[in-house]
């Protein structure tokens, strides 16, 4: 177990460019659909846990599959398996990076595609992550208001802010209205 969660994390590591986010649908795919070892459940409650907690994301999520899969050895595994490639590539690109012109045109059209995939993967995700996340007409209101304060240019903190005080209105509302219908049916 410990083998497949370290060379699993490892060739993520070394392949998928884009971040821990960029790496959910790989664990997915690994753990979940291959193996069988987690349920999909266990990746949304690995993307929360992952988001809410402070550090990078793909060492986060490494810890959270790896500790579920074989506990402290099992996260330990999972972020060695995750760091080892990306100190190895980093090591490499900061040693020929500063050989580069940063006008070269080759480069700068390979950072463009790469920005492409990442965001590609991060609406596969949001819009996966949107169908098992949006069940209640709360969730969907609350979702819409963000997104027209992002449109509108809003600052992160403010839209955050105004989710939470969405939220917390529609759920006392909701929950009073089922009191009060609770009441008038006893």
């Amino acid at each position: 177990m410990l083998f497949l969660i370290f060379t699993s994390f490892f060739k993520m590591s070394l392949f998928v460019i884009g971040g821990g986010l960029a790496m959910v649908p790989v664990i997915e795919d690994i753990f979940v659909k291959k193996h069988k070892l987690l349920k999909e459940q266990d990746i949304f409650d690995m993307i929360a846990v992952s988001q809410t907690i402070p550090g990078l994301i793909a060492v986060n999520c490494a810890i959270f599959v790896g500790t579920k899969l074989a506990g402290i050895k099992g996260a330990c595994a999972a972020v060695f398996g995750v760091l080892i490639p990306s100190v190895i590539i980093l090591s490499i690109i900061a040693a020929f990076f500063p050989l580069q012109s940063l006008d070269n045109p080759h480069l700068l059209e390979a950072f463009s595609y790469i920005r492409a995939c990442v965001v590609g993967v991060f609406i596969c995700m949001a819009i996966r992550l949107g169908r098992q996340v949006l069940k209640h007409l709360i969730d969907i209101v609350v979702v819409g208001c963000l997104g027209l304060g992002l449109i509108l240019g809003l600052h992160i903190l403010f839209i955050i802010g105004g989710g939470i005080l969405i939220g917390c209105v529609l759920t006392v509302s909701t929950k009073t209205k089922e009191i009060t219908q609770g009441g008038k049916d006893a």
